[in-house]
C-alpha cells in the first residue's frame, strides 16, 4: 500500500474512531445522569423480607430492627448490576455495622455459578415469589436503604456511584 493510500485509510478511520468515542461518552453521560435519580420508595415502611441465604442462614428484615440495612436487588445477567455490585461489596466490607443483603432475582443455580467466579462479601437471598410480590422492583439493579426503624429511607434504580451509600446510610 502506498503512503497516500495509508494516509487516506487512517483519515477514514479517524471519523469512525471519533464517532465511537462520542457514542461511548454519550452512553456514560446517560448512565451518570440516570444514576443521580433516587429518592424514597412509595411506602415508608419496608415490606417483609424472609428467606434463607445461599450459605443456609435465615434472613429476616424484622430481626434487623435498630440497625440500618441495604438491600441490593440484582441478577447475574444484568450489566448495570455487574457495575454496581463491587460498590455494594466494598460498602459491606467497610461497614460491618450495616446489614447488607443481596436479593438475586433469578434462578439459584445461575446465582451460584456467577458467585463462584465473582464472590461477594454479603449474604445473598434468591427472591422467591413472595419476595417479588412484597418488593415490586421495576428495574435492576435497585438498591434500597432502610433506617434503624426499618423504614425505607432512600433507593437508587440503576448504576450507583461509589459515594452514594456512604451518604445515605446513617
Amino acid at each position: 500500500m502506498t503512503d497516500e493510500a495509508e494516509t487516506a485509510v487512517h483519515k477514514g478511520l479517524g471519523w469512525v474512531r471519533s464517532l465511537v468515542w462520542s457514542v461511548l461518552l454519550s452512553v456514560m453521560l446517560v448512565l451518570v445522569l440516570a444514576s443521580l435519580r433516587g429518592g424514597p420508595m412509595p411506602t415508608a415502611v419496608a415490606p417483609p423480607l424472609r428467606g434463607v441465604d445461599l450459605a443456609g442462614k435465615p434472613v429476616d428484615l424484622a430481626a434487623l430492627q435498630g440497625k440500618p440495612a441495604v438491600l441490593f436487588f440484582w441478577a447475574s445477567w444484568c450489566g448495570a448490576c455487574k457495575l454496581t455490585s463491587p460498590t455494594v461489596d466494598a460498602f459491606a466490607q467497610g461497614h460491618p455495622d450495616v446489614a447488607v443483603i443481596g436479593v438475586a432475582v433469578e434462578d439459584e443455580a445461575d446465582v451460584r455459578a456467577y458467585l463462584r467466579a465473582t464472590p461477594r462479601h454479603f449474604p445473598i437471598v434468591v427472591a422467591n415469589a413472595q419476595v417479588q410480590r412484597d418488593w415490586p422492583v421495576r428495574a435492576l439493579p435497585t438498591t434500597v436503604v432502610l433506617d434503624r426503624e426499618g423504614r425505607i429511607a432512600w433507593q437508587r434504580v440503576g448504576v450507583m456511584l461509589p459515594f452514594e451509600l456512604n451518604f445515605h446510610v446513617n
